[in-house]
């Protein structure tokens, strides 16, 4: 029986009723009565130009009355009675009042435009409102718009390109991809490098970002710099992205409804050959019907015998050519994304509210893939007194993944499976005796729709999150604030492979195996409460202004893991612990599920507790308006460090001068429309470890007969302290020829020290490793952006805006002794001491150098980096050492964005360029080539050859001779080189790859139906309606030797 999308939510909606029930509660509380008005005031809103300005907002003063100008500036709304006082506002243009003493005349009003967005307020540290004359350090600001432009089911995702400094990488892909967001470069070697994520002021964790319903998002601030986010503490050494979402909104009630589909298809595929069949023999081109790699002869449309023949003795036979229309690449599918938001705004001069619901549904382009997510808000705001404010909110989101565990498993099958193998006809294994892993013609690598059916985790994911915020103006400049907001995550998981019992002929005959089973079972649940006290004064003394704020704070975290698994089940498809044939335990390796089950934490309980305490002080002086400067301080008390060391104090500053104020020859600047300059510094400390690092622990370990002991940590901890980033930055933001173009500009440099890092000691110390503070990694870095509006007309619009980002990473110093870390687990990616971080390091040919080693001459300039062969065999020699190839993160990045509106139409679109960087595909790549799937297998029709760009010694060893390769060739071009992990295979240079790419990111299409028609034709129930096409990913440039994408 198939669901609609409807009864999907609504299923999903009851199951969590009980976890809603204070959701409905305040929903109740916030519903107010509106009364409806009966005289009607309409009207037109232009600029000094006389054009039609869209979007204006046209209220009552001190009245819920109100509405927001068409396409052609015009408005129109209902008053109890006249004369009344109109207030309108639009963002670039003054504010103005209007008296209407005549409801039957038609109005027309001309706003004048403001020539700098320096008065305009934004959100800073802390929840502290300030003006952007103030702030003299950089900050970046994402409207609601230009978030959700091209749909992007995610917060990360709609911020991609958009801002400079911001590095938005996901981490995993499927139904439901993960991010990490990063702001100017890694200043941690092995540490937590994320930006913060704070909602509503209240801090989230990071793997809450993508929870985070875009469409309930008002504006994102972005805080690239320590000197702006030091008051929420070390976690904010990173830089600090404030999300705000939306309120409210004053006079009747404002329903939006959208729903938009997306398809999804892969849409790069590594280059594969289509020539070569099945066959592995060494220095020949035998056809065997079994076999997975492809290095037998090439096709020629014959009909051959494909796998071994059932027991019965019946055989399977397919057509030696390559398959066009189900083949490998037809594998995968096309992804369905249904997203549908409701959302309601109400309000009046006492209360407000907004209230949202979202339910996402989603089949990903991994066949059997699953996902749906539910998002509910509720954010109000209340006057409760005359000078007594109550902003509360509470939001509920659950995710549900039916997915394959083991993705990497099926994309690994496909690689091993023969060009000519119809692979979508082996779709309904269970019916299909070919399909089965009796019937599948390999024995070792099995059916990858049997595979992603077998190997499956269910997942729901839930955060609870809520604030309440009580602010209590004491007098006209000095007001209290007290803030609590929790987070809430309860994540539980099962993961299971099958257990499969085949009969002695596929065993023995055959030589397939069977699987044991397994199950694994997590419960893991997150805790966060976050509590902040202030205290603000804001005074003005002739030309002198001040604003203090006092604060302090208190974050509490706990978490609670439980974890269970079995191996070996007993009845096959039956997933519970219950069903095994030993005790429970945490799976290591058994066949398949040693590489299913390599995330699995070795603890199966785990309880942390961690508090932090802070105290800090902000100040701004200001001098008449044009003068400002900045100070901060905190102090942080950690649960996470010794007694001696948990305390620790940082302090930030920063200045701004507006130019165009000051200066009276700027003031009246026909092209300068305004020019500020800044400054700031900063220090901060952080801790980057995690709870209990610092106490000696203990795991179990399996001991003597199936028993069980506790063993004692292996790891010296020294005296460890908080790791200090200082930084500083100077920039400059100015607007020319009234607003037609604006421009940022910020050079920065930081300096991460102390950092913790864990190091690998001798065993005769009676430990394995130690953690201490050691090390200094540098960012240096340029971020700018420009935005043009050089078309403003009643029926045209055009912004065209450009970010560029420039980072350069380095670590000075790290630790007497040691001159290199370890970053990735595969020994491929290192940080080494006066090099940048993140450096590949990989095994490489032996090539001529520059300067002979032995004679210590220069070699000819045209032999300089070719590889030297034998000259007997003609085979490749290896470098003994590791060779530095580059670095694994981009250095230049750059968006950019265009967004045109004609009439009703408009279209916007975006494009990322990242650049000076490298990546290795060493496990895909040499995977490949194992098989014989990759085009790069057959560049020499698998025959011999010279290997290219090489060089022969004739010399002696105390005389390199080296002469151009032109005749010894490599005796087997086939399976004898291309599956050799000397010559080829553990060679990973071979794998490393240029990262530079262009990407079209965005594109969207928007038509806005007339509201006079929509209104007429609705009566003015609908007030709006409007229908896109969008796009994301669209197409990749790359350079031509990048075979893997990025």
């Amino acid at each position: 029986m198939n669901m609609t999308s409807l009864e999907l939510f609504a299923r999903k909606f009851f199951l969590t009723r009980r976890y809603l029930n204070v959701f409905f509660l305040l929903l109740a509380f916030s519903v107010s009565a509106f009364t409806q008005a009966q005289t009607t005031i309409s009207g037109k809103v232009l600029d000094e130009g006389g054009e039609s300005i869209i979007g204006a907002s046209v209220s009552v003063k001190s009245g819920v009355q109100g509405a927001v100008t068409d396409i052609n500036g015009k408005f129109s709304f209902t008053v109890s009675r006249v004369p009344v006082s109109l207030v309108v506002n639009y963002l670039g243009y003054k504010s103005q009042e209007v008296e209407v003493y005549d409801a039957k005349a038609t109005l027309v009003i001309t706003l004048q435009e403001k020539v700098n967005s320096l008065d305009e307020v934004v959100v800073a540290a802390g929840g502290i409102f300030r003006a952007r004359r103030e702030q003299g350090y950089t900050t970046a600001k994402v409207t609601d718009t230009e978030l959700v432009a091209g749909k992007a089911p995610t917060l990360a995702g709609g911020l991609t390109a958009k801002i400079p400094g911001l590095q938005v990488n996901a981490i995993s892909s499927g139904v439901n991809p993960t991010y990490r967001l990063v702001l100017r470069g890694n200043r941690s070697i092995t540490g937590n490098n994320q930006a913060l994520i704070v909602v509503d002021n209240a801090i989230v964790s990071s793997d809450f970002l993508n929870s985070i319903n875009p469409s309930d998002i008002d504006n994102i601030q972005v805080l690239n710099g320590a000197a702006g986010s030091a008051l929420y503490g070390s976690e904010a050494s990173n830089g600090v992205l404030l999300v705000t979402t939306k309120v409210g909104t004053k006079g009747k009630p404002q329903i939006k409804v959208s729903h938009t589909t997306t398809l999804e298809q892969i849409s790069f595929f590594p280059k594969m050959q289509e020539r070569f069949g099945q066959g592995s023999t060494v220095n020949a081109q035998e056809f065997d019907p079994i076999e997975n790699q492809q290095y037998g002869p090439a096709f020629d449309g014959s009909k051959r015998e494909l796998g071994y023949p059932l027991e019965d003795g019946t055989q399977q036979y397919a057509t030696y050519s390559p398959r066009k229309n189900d083949g490998r690449n037809a594998f995968w599918e096309t992804g369905v994304q249904n997203l549908t938001d409701v959302s309601i705004s109400l309000g009046n001069d006492n209360i407000t509210s907004f209230v949202s619901a979202q339910y996402l549904d989603a089949t990903g382009t991994t066949p059997g893939d699953k996902f749906n997510k539910i998002s509910l808000r509720l954010n109000n705001t209340q006057k409760v007194l005359e000078n007594l404010s109550l902003n509360y909110n509470i939001s509920y989101v659950e995710n549900n993944y039916d997915i394959t565990n083991y993705t990497s498993g099926v994309y690994d099958r496909l690689n091993q499976i023969s060009a000519n193998i119809p692979v979508t006809t082996y779709k309904d294994w269970k019916n299909d005796i070919w399909s089965t892993r009796e019937g599948w013609y390999n024995p070792w690598y099995p059916n990858p729709y049997w595979t992603a059916d077998n190997y499956r985790e269910n997942t729901k994911d839930t955060y609870l999150t809520g604030k309440v915020e009580l602010k209590y103006n004491i007098a006209s400049w000095l007001s209290v604030l007290y803030r609590a907001s929790l987070s809430n995550r309860y994540y539980q998981t099962q993961q299971h492979g099958p257990k499969t019992t085949l009969s002695d002929y596929y065993l023995n005959v055959q030589t397939k195996g069977n699987t044991p089973g397994y199950i694994f079972d997590r419960m893991y649940n997150k805790y966060r409460l976050n509590q902040d006290f202030q205290l603000a004064a804001n005074k003005n003394v002739g030309n002198f202004s001040i604003n203090a704020t006092l604060g302090l704070a208190h974050v509490n975290n706990s978490a609670k893991s439980e974890t269970v698994a079995a191996t070996g089940l007993v009845i096959e498809d039956l997933y519970n612990i219950g069903n095994r044939l030993a005790d429970p335990n945490i799976p290591t390796s058994s066949g398949d599920v040693s590489a299913t089950m390599a995330s699995i934490p070795s603890n199966p309980n785990t309880i942390i507790h961690s508090r932090n305490y802070g105290a800090w002080g902000d100040f701004v002086f200001g001098y008449k308006s044009y003068l400002f400067l900045h100070m901060s301080g905190r102090n942080d008390w950690t649960s996470l460090l010794s007694e001696a060391n948990r305390s620790y104090f940082y302090p930030s500053v920063d200045a701004s001068f507006i130019a165009t104020d000051a200066i009276d020859a700027l003031k009246e600047n026909l092209v300068l429309d305004y020019l500020k300059i800044r400054a700031a510094w900063s220090k901060v400390g952080n801790v980057n470890i995690s709870p209990y690092s610092l106490a000696p622990t203990y795991s179990s370990t399996t001991g003597y007969s199936n028993g069980t002991y506790f063993r004692e940590g292996s790891r010296l901890v020294l005296d460890l302290k908080p790791e200090i980033t200082t930084g500083w930055e100077v920039g400059t933001e100015f607007r020319l020829f009234k607003n037609l173009a604006e421009v940022q500009f910020s050079y920065y440099h930081t300096s991460t020290t102390g950092q913790a890092i864990q190091a690998t000691i001798a065993n005769s110390s009676g430990y394995s490793s130690l953690l201490l503070n050691a090390g200094e990694v540098t960012n240096d870095g340029i971020e700018a952006s420009l935005r043009l509006n050089p078309i403003r007309t009643k029926d045209w619009d055009l912004h065209v805006g450009v970010n560029f980002t420039y980072n350069k990473n380095l670590l000075k110093e790290l630790y007497p002794g040691l001159s290199q870390l370890g970053v990735n687990g595969s020994g491929t990616i290192f940080a080494m001491e006066g090099e940048e971080i993140n450096q590949i390091y990989v095994a490489d040919y032996l090539r001529v150098e520059e300067i002979d080693p032995i004679t210590k001459l220069p070699n000819p300039k045209e032999l300089v980096g070719k590889v030297i062969v034998n000259p007997l065999t003609g085979y490749p020699s290896r470098a003994s050492e590791s060779k530095k190839l580059g670095n694994t993160t981009p250095k230049y990045r750059s968006g950019l964005d265009l967004n045109l509106r004609y009439k009703h139409f408009t279209l916007s679109t975006v494009f990322e360029y990242r650049g000076g960087y490298y990546f290795v595909a060493q496990s895909v790549g040499s995977g490949m080539d194992f098989s014989g799937s990759s085009a790069r297998s057959t560049y020499y029709n698998r025959e011999r050859f010279v290997f290219p760009n090489s060089v022969i010694d004739l010399g002696t060893n105390d005389n390199h001779n080296y002469v151009e390769n032109n005749n010894i060739t490599i005796s087997d071009g086939g399976a004898g080189f291309w599956t050799n992990s000397t010559y080829n295979r553990g060679t990973y240079s071979n794998y490393t790859y240029k990262g530079d790419y262009w990407k079209w990111r965005e594109l969207a299409i928007s038509y806005e139906v007339p509201a006079s028609f929509i209104r007429n034709l609705t009566n003015n129930t609908v007030q709006g309606i409007t229908i896109s096409a969008q796009g994301r990913n669209l197409f990749l440039w790359v350079p031509k030797s990048n075979e893997f994408t990025d």
